[in-house]
């Protein structure tokens, strides 16, 4: 098993963040089962008011994360593997070892070692977890997450998790959609590309899913097709890297945190 470290095993302060007010929550006495979630530290203080949120509402026994692959180091259509992570203040949060084992044989791929060290689409948010759910295990997956989508592979991946995710099971897993949406765009651009994704979490399903721009497609896709008719979305944040920062106009990344109940 591998022992691979997080941001929050390598610095003492928390990262640089701003706080923004909540656009929505679900209500207080709801069960949220899915997120979308940054994998960007600029977003550090959105990214643990969602963890919270969570929190407030429920347990969670396993997180199952579905995140790209961001380097070109996976050498099969799904990375996986057994490790465990350096979470910071003497916490580690470990792989569910027998749930990643079961995906990788539903999905027919060996494990890929070398892809979760650098992978921050999870490492990101391994620091929360142990944080707000000291307990939870993690059962992680990464995708190559850039159009266009290879709709077998998608099916393949949803057809993976959707055991893990029937109304029963919901009770005791949570899925994390680690993505980034609008990319390497100007002020105006990213306003076009993000009002296209506001379309999937305004009416989230399976023919909305394709709108969402985002550098996660395959985690969007799969998504949408484990949710039912009576699943409501929470935009909790809309926000970029240029609002969080005040640089990089030109170069602009955005950011929707959501959770699905």
């Amino acid at each position: 098993m591998h022992f691979i470290p997080t941001w929050a095993a390598e610095q003492d302060s928390e990262p640089y963040s701003i706080e923004l007010p909540f656009e929505a929550l679900p209500p207080s006495d709801s069960f949220p089962w899915a997120a979308t979630v940054s994998h960007h530290l600029l977003a550090h203080g959105q990214i643990d008011a969602l963890f919270r949120e969570i929190a407030a509402r429920r347990k969670v026994r396993t997180f199952f994360i579905v995140s790209p692959s961001h380097w070109g180091l996976s050498t099969k259509q799904w990375s996986l593997d057994d490790v465990s992570w350096n979470a910071g203040g003497g916490r580690t949060t470990m792989t569910e070892r027998k749930t990643e084992a079961a995906l990788a044989k539903a999905l027919g791929v060996s494990y890929d070692a070398q892809v979760f060290p650098l992978e921050h689409g999870i490492t990101t948010l391994i620091p929360y977890i142990a944080r707000y759910f000291p307990n939870a295990r993690v059962a992680a997956v990464a995708v190559g997450g850039e159009p266009p989508v290879n709709q077998s592979d998608a099916e393949k991946l949803t057809s993976a998790l959707a055991p893990y995710f029937t109304r029963r099971n919901r009770k005791h897993n949570f899925l994390l959609i680690s993505t980034d949406f609008s990319h390497l765009s100007d002020i105006k651009e990213t306003a076009r590309k993000d009002a296209s994704s506001r379309i999937f979490f305004d009416a989230p399903s399976k023919k909305t899913w394709i709108y969402a721009v985002c550098d996660n497609r395959p985690g969007i896709y799969a998504l949408a097709h484990l949710i039912d008719e009576d699943t409501k979305c929470a935009r909790l944040f809309h926000t970029t890297s240029y609002e969080l920062s005040g640089k990089g106009e030109d170069d602009i990344t955005s950011y929707y945190f959501s959770l699905f109940y």
